[in-house]
Formats: C-alpha cells, structure tokens, sequence
C-alpha cells in the first residue's frame, strides 16, 4: 500500500472523538480454506451500552453488562448453531450456552452452565459445567478467573485463567492494551495452554486511530495470519486476512472476510 493511499484511509477514518457507546455488535464472516468454505453469522446484545475504549471494537477486558447471543456455521461437512446468555445480579452471575452440530458424522448437542462473582471491577471468578450428548464424553466442571491489571487512565493489562476439575490443563490468556501518542494504539495478546497438548499463541493489532488497524498472529503449530479492519463510520465496518502455515508439509491458503455491524 503506497503512503498516499494509507494517508487517505486515515484521514478518511478519523472520526469525531466522542466516546461510543454499543449495544449489539454482530458479524458476518466468509472464509474460504482450500477446498473447504465457511459461513459464519453471530450477534450479541447487551442490555445496557459498552463504551469503546478508543478503537471502535476494543472494549474493558471484563464484560459486567447482562447480555445474550447466538450464532450460526456452515462449512461443507457441518451445520452449528449456538445460543448464549449472561445475567448480572448484584454481584453475582449465570451463564448458560447450548450448541449443536449436525455433520455428515451425526448430530451433537453441547451444554454449558456457569455461576460467579464479581469481587471488584477488575476481579471475576466462574465455575463452569459443560456436558455433550456425544458418546464418550462425560459432563465436566472448570474454573476460570479474570483479572484486569490497570497500568494508568487508559492502559491496562488483562488475565484469564482457566484449570479443569482434575488439574491436568491450565490456560493463561494475556491482552496488553495500551494508548499510544497522536491517536494511535496498540494491543498485544499472547494465550498460554498446559496439559496433554501444550501450546501457545501471540497475536496483534496496531491502530492507526479508532478505525483503521492491521493485525497479525502466529502459534504453535506455525500458523499464521495478517490482514487489517477498516470503519466506514461508527457503526460498519470490513476487515480482511490471509492465513497460511509456514510448514511446507501443511501449508494452506485461508481467505476470510467479515463484516461488522455495531450499534
């Protein structure tokens, strides 16, 4: 992208300064994986508006605001829709989420219930239970907790850890938030796992301001992936990647587009 075009598209997507306020955020998103396609549609409401932080889509690490979802895929070999919610009373909260897949392989249902407490603003504990119809598979509890790190007014460091009943896998999941000079930021994710399987994975996104950004990720397995988001206005926006593993014995080409309504 030559400097006068990039130049544009900042001017073009410098909007008024004011903080935002959402209710539903929904997307629409088409990823097309070598010979495989995807469709994927969700949305989310919350009962009471979220202010954008800066960017339009970054939001404070941990949500307090009543909220319910669903969503819907469809890829060459399976169908899934999903349903969730979330209630928040007093200090305490309950989740409920219910999945099914239906693929060339049979039909699958998937439960999940959870209960917690928000001790402060930046501190929230969960017990989760989650169960499947499929054969095998017997209902499980996990722990999960969540604690946002406050660097200064706008910067902060978010933490989410997760540990199953017996202890075997733990998960830390990190998010560096940060306000940079003349408009910009920047986010910095890195995401932990330990057990069976380990592994790992480092993500980021660069704001140029509130509505442009580019972003990239890497893991583990060598996959990785680069491409950028851009806000018509306040409200629509369309983001672009291209995803491929470095590995020449599993190496692919992943082309995904999204679309984003927020409101």
């Amino acid at each position: 992208m030559n400097k006068t075009l990039l130049a544009t598209l900042i001017s073009l997507s410098s909007f008024a300064t004011c903080a935002n306020e959402y209710q539903s955020i929904s997307h629409a998103a088409y990823a097309d994986v070598e010979e495989d396609n995807l469709f994927h549609l969700e949305t989310l409401y919350y009962f009471d508006a979220r202010k954008a932080l800066g960017p339009y889509n970054e939001f404070s690490y941990i949500n307090t605001k009543s909220n319910i979802g669903a969503s819907y895929s469809d890829n060459d070999y399976t169908d899934t829709i999903g349903v969730r919610g979330e209630y928040f009373f007093n200090n305490f909260v309950a989740g409920a989420s219910y999945n099914n897949a239906d693929s060339d392989w049979g039909d699958v249902d998937y439960y999940e219930a959870s209960f917690g407490y928000l001790f402060t603003p930046d501190l929230i504990a969960r017990i989760h239970y989650r169960d499947s119809d499929a054969r095998g598979i017997d209902g499980s509890f996990y722990a999960t907790a969540q604690y946002n790190l406050s660097l200064n007014t706008t910067d902060y460091v978010g933490f989410t850890a997760s540990v199953d009943e017996e202890f075997d896998f733990f998960s830390l999941d990190t998010k560096y938030y940060a306000e940079l000079s003349q408009g910009r930021y920047l986010t910095v994710n890195l995401d932990l796992d330990a057990g069976d399987f380990d592994y790992w994975s480092l993500g980021s996104n660069y704001y140029f301001n509130k509505g442009l950004s580019v972003f990239a990720s890497v893991n583990k397995s060598d996959d990785v992936q680069i491409g950028g988001r851009y806000y018509f206005n306040t409200n629509w926006a369309l983001s672009g990647s291209y995803g491929t593993n470095l590995d020449s014995d599993f190496d692919y080409d992943m082309f995904q587009i999204n679309l984003t309504a927020q409101f």
